[in-house]
């Protein structure tokens, strides 16, 4: 039998991979016993030989995507089963032509939803899915790397990849419209808890809306979201073919018989004393804010949000306001304005922290607060779990680091208890994993610091 280790090299770390090789070699001697009288040849028992099946058992795990992060598509070449397919008597959920229809297919409805992660204990991952239109839902084999935090992580060419279910579209040239259908609080299967808006479709449905954003589905079909104009509370998400543009026409007659607009020549004070004012720059908030929470406001001239002389708020025209160690999410609600882009108009941008590239791991004991140094191979396996935070872009920048994710990792690489021999310290026995430093991480200088006691 032999084995073999990958070599392995990341920028930045060195990691070094231990290989055994070993041969076993079984004789087998055949007897044979002859009786020489009777010239019949004794047949000699042969001996059982079995081969030890090691029992596959399998361990569940939470997931921990962001909301527009936890979908995938399917490749077309593994099956969905009833249970982790290595378990006895699994069961065909989706056949490989059934999960080949559906990587070909653009139906929103047929992008799955991952909500769940299953590990054998021969190293092999699953993941729990549920297709948004919800006609199917198992296990699927998805390779031999951890993706419990990101689904990039995925191995490729196995069961499911990371896809988005929106993108970004083009607002339409006039954003007041009246809306035909009832409000979705997302455009329908393109999240997992999509549904209908809580507030009662006769008590918006004549109301005039503003179109805020604009996206686009797995199919191409356009969804505008809508904020009435004057209930703040109701808004939605609506199927673009469900709206009409609101009669501008109407409302402008219905104006100028209770207020006849005014002309230059109207105004003869203003003609025969010309005065002179220095006009008032005008201004836009940028509200940011991370994982719902506050992060700080900067207040922008219009001109300087100005694209081919209109103002709009798009990831580019604002990318030189966003604070550092921030990116705007990529999800279909990142920018969320109040109204068309004028003179004290908001606009709410959602942001997720930018992983750090680059990372140094510190090992503290935990009463003394003494630095530990540890042994060459055990430097090894500590870059072996840094390069895991990495990949699995658990380090971010400015933000604490999430401490059960760190001890998932460290449990993967069997660092939960380090042998005394293996740092600088004196003594029989082992320290054991007691925390992370929760600082807030330093983008100059990436440092998650462990403690041992």
């Amino acid at each position: 039998m032999q084995s073999f280790l990958k070599k392995t090299v990341y920028a930045g770390l060195t990691l070094f991979a231990l290989g055994s090789l070993a041969a076993v070699n079984t004789t087998t001697a055949n007897a044979k016993k002859h009786v020489t009288t009777k010239r019949v040849a004794k047949k000699v028992k042969k001996g059982k030989h079995t081969k030890k099946q090691n029992k596959v058992t399998v361990t569940y795990y939470k997931v921990h995507f962001a909301e527009n992060a936890a979908y995938a598509k399917s490749n077309g070449v593994v099956s969905i089963m009833n249970k982790p397919g290595k378990l006895g008597n699994a069961k065909v959920v989706a056949n490989k032509t059934t999960m080949c229809r559906l990587a070909k297919s653009k139906l929103p409805e047929n992008v799955f939803h991952v909500y769940g992660m299953a590990k054998t204990n021969t190293g092999l991952y699953y993941a729990h899915v549920v297709t948004l239109g919800g006609k199917y839902r198992g296990w699927i084999y998805v390779g031999k790397n951890d993706f419990q935090y990101n689904l990039d992580n995925i191995t490729k060419n196995t069961g499911i990849s990371a896809t988005k279910t929106l993108r970004y579209g083009a607002n339409p040239s006039n954003v007041n419209v009246k809306i035909l259908d009832k409000l979705w609080t997302y455009p329908k299967f393109s999240r997992y808890n999509a549904r209908v808006v809580s507030h009662k479709k006769a008590s918006y449905i004549n109301d005039d809306f503003v179109v805020e954003s604009a996206v686009y589905n797995t199919r191409g079909w356009l969804y505008y979201y809508v904020q009435d104009a004057k209930k703040k509370s109701v808004n939605g998400w609506i199927y673009s073919g469900s709206t009409t543009a609101r009669n501008a026409k109407k409302d402008t007659k219905k104006t100028s018989k209770k207020n006849p607009a005014k002309t230059p020549t109207d105004n003869k004070q203003t003609q025969s004393n010309p005065t002179t004012t220095t006009p008032t720059p005008s201004t836009y908030n940028l509200v940011f804010k991370y994982n719902g929470n506050f992060v700080s406001t900067k207040i922008v001239n219009l001109s300087d949000l100005s694209v081919n002389g209109t103002p709009v708020v798009t990831p580019d025209s604002i990318a030189k306001f966003i604070p550092s160690n921030y990116q705007i999410t990529t999800d279909a609600n990142a920018i969320n304005t109040d109204g068309p882009i004028v003179n004290g108009g908001t606009a709410i941008i959602n942001l997720n922290a930018v992983p750090a590239t680059r990372l140094t791991i510190a090992i503290k004991q935990k009463d003394t607060g003494a630095l530990l140094t540890p042994s060459a191979d055990l430097v090894t396996t500590l870059n072996e779990a840094g390069q895991d935070l990495l990949n699995q872009k658990l380090v971010l920048n400015g933000q604490s680091i999430n401490s059960n994710a760190v001890k998932s990792i460290l449990t993967n690489r069997n660092l939960l208890s380090i042998d005394q021999s293996k740092l600088s310290t004196s003594g029989a026995g082992s320290l054991q994993f007691v925390g992370v430093d929760t600082t807030a991480i330093d983008a100059s200088n990436p440092t998650v610091t462990l403690y041992y006691k």
